[in-house]
């Protein structure tokens, strides 16, 4: 989820004017474990693990070669390599909480009209931030939010669609990106049952963060599956894109360059999303 709050006070420094202000990207809810009783308002500062693309900041101890920490400059150099993008401009800043409490009171104290999420990046004129607590879940939440922090270190702009879908994408672990993901591929073929069709004009007319449902969220992946896993025309005009938003404050659309290069485009899309749901049972599934 990303949210703009351009006007909005920040205790951590005022807005980046290559992020059109505050960007605040999540990853959605769900199964939340452990209740510690001890908590702090504070950033975690304590201990500090430094790398080329990132610093880790916390409050208890992280090994330099902690599976964590392996996992993150992995996926730099995946996304990297995937997306042909330039080396980052700003190091990416992860202020891991040891706990729960500590993360929410922290969040809720200083953005108190946001939701209650397991993670979050944060841009501003200061630093690239993300901000996430030690649990279960940690390493999904991280390879999601620091995908948003790659992409903004690299990029001019970033458009809301893609920026989601690429952080869905780099989310799912495995030894090479474009393994499937699960729940988004249960709720396209569930979606597609009930008569929705795919629509990457609408998508790419989504600007706030407000209106982004679960759908949106696995078209935005399924588009992004689809031109970097089925041809090498497709791929192409993904990776031509990401070239022009390295130089472009606004971003133009992608979609007529796509019917371009693949004429066929939506059903190669719908066809190709619909191949990966083979075996994956779409009854009784909820979104997370």
């Amino acid at each position: 989820m990303s949210v703009s709050f351009p006007n909005s006070p920040l205790t951590v420094g005022p807005p980046r004017a290559l992020l059109a202000g505050l960007y605040l990207l999540a990853v959605l809810l769900s199964g939340c474990r452990g209740t510690p009783k001890t908590f702090s308002v504070e950033r975690p500062e304590v201990h500090n693990l430094k790398t080329d693309a990132f610093e880790i900041r916390s409050n208890f101890p992280i090994a330099q070669d902690a599976p964590l920490v392996r996992e993150l400059l992995n996926l730099k150099a995946s996304l990297q390599q995937t997306l042909q993008l330039p080396e980052q401009r700003d190091p990416v800043i992860v202020y891991l909480f040891s706990n729960e409490e500590s993360y929410r009171r922290y969040m809720h104290n200083t953005w108190p009209s946001l939701p209650a999420r397991r993670a979050y990046f944060v841009g501003t004129s200061r630093e690239l931030s993300v901000y996430s607590y030690h649990s279960e879940f940690v390493e999904e939440d991280l390879r999601h939010e620091f995908t948003h922090g790659l992409l903004h270190a690299s990029l001019n702009t970033v458009p809301l669609w893609l920026d989601e879908g690429l952080a869905e994408y780099f989310e799912v672990r495995g030894n090479q990106p474009g393994l499937p993901h699960t729940g988004h591929i249960q709720f396209l073929q569930q979606a597609r049952s009930e008569g929705w069709t795919p629509s990457l004009y609408d998508l790419e007319h989504l600007t706030d963060f407000r209106r982004m449902t679960q759908r949106e969220y696995a078209e935005a992946w399924g588009w992004v599956h689809f031109m970097l896993n089925s041809t090498p025309q497709a791929r192409q005009v993904l990776v031509d894109y990401m070239a022009q938003l390295q130089k472009r404050s606004v971003a133009s659309p992608l979609l007529p360059q796509l019917e371009q290069a693949v004429p066929t485009f939506f059903n190669d899309m719908t066809a190709h999303v619909g191949a990966m749901s083979s075996g994956v049972q779409t009854a009784g599934y909820e979104a997370r």
